[in-house]
Formats: C-alpha cells, structure tokens, sequence
C-alpha cells in the first residue's frame, strides 16, 4: 500500500464485509506513504487488532520487495491478494472460492471476473471473460486473463518456491500466475466479485523501458522450478510487452524487440499468426508516433 489515502478505507471494508466459516488475517504491506496511507492503515489496526496486521518498514522498499515481505508475512492456508485501490464487491467472495480449492485439491488457484472502473472516466467494462474457465501454464504468460484481486492461491505454493525475483521490478502478476499454474490449474468463475480502479498512476501505466525489461530475469527462475516450463513462448509475449508498452523506447530498440517477439512467437506454430497480426500493429503504431 502506498500513497492511496483515498482508496484504502474502501478496500479494508470490502475484506471486514466478507462472510466465511473461516478466519481471515488481513495482512496490509505499508511502504512509507508520504500521505495518510500509513495512518489509516494503523487506525484500522487498533480498531480491528485480531484481524488487522500492518508492516511497517523502515524505508520504502518498493513494489516487488513489499510484495515479498507482505506474502512472507502472510500465515493462512491460503492468499487473496487485493490491491489497495481495488476492493471486493461480494461478501462470499472468499468463501466461494476458498470452498472450491478445499473441495479441489489438484487445483492451485481461484480467480473470477472483475469490473474496470475508470477514477477519471466514467467508463467500465469487464475484465475477464465471462464463462467459467479453467486456466494452465500457457494461458498465464500472455494477456492476463484474471486481475490481481481476483486471485486467491494456496500458500504453499509461495512457501515451496521461495517467492518471486526481488530483480523483477514490475508486473508481480506476471510472475506470480505462471508460478502458481506450474503445481495446478487456476479456476476462473465468471460471477464477478471485485472492481479494477484505473488511476493513471499505477506502475505499469509508467514503467520505463528498462523497468519492463526485467521481465526476463523471470525465465531463469521459472525454468529451474519446471524444467518443462514453455520459456521460449514466454519470451516471444515478453518481448511484446517491452515493445508495446507506453514508456519510451528508441528505434533500434523497437525494432530488436519486435523481431525477436516474431521469431520467438514461431515456438507455437500456427497459434502465433494472431499475436504476430496483433504485434505487427502495435509495432507500427509505435513507428508513428
């Protein structure tokens, strides 16, 4: 949680409404606001001190590193991971999904449909599909089929692995969904039980080239936990990403990266030719600018 005054109250709420016939630990990683997100999170604390539990380090530390530090403080049988300008609009959200992973057990994880809200529009749509779906490994390393605080997970998982590249500085979701479809498939329902707030201001609306870039690092990492993993398909949306994405990147550069997103794409033959169709305008929309 960092710098969302106006949103935070919102998203605790949405988690104390939830009903379960299990407890529920809301861990809150502050990372040294300089508005009143510290303050609020800590007010809640006191009123809510069996449930409520906030970090509180020393410095900023980041958003892969908070990340991190929140999931390894985190002592439940499983994680619902919920951005602090997001919330949950469903009070049987939790339960809905914790009964299906208890009932499953060759299933890793549970997402569902969410709505996008614009803080600055008054536009919304859906995030996901709107079927039941069951996602693997290969639907997780491209387009994100689910939003964050959609997910819910079994901890065990993250315990196993050992947690997420601290070197991957953005798109913690990125890393997280492949990890957590390596040990299973992640369920999709598609009752929607959350809001996306679209701000403006999150990371990877302002993410640099070199930010985006270490989205690499993330292959090394996946392959030593399955050796089967799909690194070479994953490089091929890696490098798509990094072209597409809105931060500034010179010419060279975006022509390097778009070959090597259509080279790598040919891993899966002839399921490519849409995202080489869809790559290609991008590319060319990024020449224009």
């Amino acid at each position: 949680a960092y710098n969302i005054e106006k949103f935070l109250p919102e998203a605790i709420e949405s988690v104390l409404s939830q009903k379960t016939n299990f407890k529920v630990e809301m861990v809150i990683g502050e990372d040294c606001s300089t508005d009143n997100t510290r303050q609020i999170a800590l007010d809640y604390q006191k009123k809510y001190p069996e449930i409520i539990r906030v970090l509180l380090p020393e410095k900023n530390l980041g958003i892969t590193p908070n990340c991190i530090a929140t999931h390894n403080a985190c002592k439940g049988k499983y994680i619902a991971l919920l951005d602090g300008d997001d919330y949950w609009t469903d009070e049987t959200k939790l339960q809905k999904q914790v009964s299906f992973l208890e009932n499953n057990p060759g299933f890793s994880g549970s997402a569902h449909q969410a709505k996008v809200i614009y803080d600055y529009s008054k536009h919304t749509h859906d995030f996901g599909q709107n079927t039941d779906a069951e996602y693997g490994v290969t639907d997780t390393i491209s387009n994100r089929k689910f939003h964050t605080s959609a997910l819910v997970y079994r901890k065990e998982i993250w315990d196993k692995v050992g947690g997420i590249p601290s070197s991957v500085l953005i798109s913690n979701d990125r890393a997280l969904y492949p990890m957590i479809a390596i040990f299973g498939k992640i369920k999709y329902l598609k009752d929607s039980m959350c809001v996306y707030r679209k701000t403006g201001f999150g990371i990877s609306s302002n993410a640099t080239y070199e930010q985006v870039k270490t989205e690499l690092f993330m292959i090394p990492w996946l392959k030593k936990i399955d050796a089967g993993f799909p690194y070479i398909r994953f490089k091929s949306f890696i490098h798509l990403s990094i072209f597409e994405n809105p931060g500034k990147i010179n010419l060279f550069r975006l022509f390097i990266h778009y070959i090597l997103f259509v080279f790598y794409s040919f891993s899966y033959f002839p399921g490519n030719l849409g995202d080489v169709k869809y790559g290609s305008i991008e590319f060319f929309k990024k020449l224009m600018k």
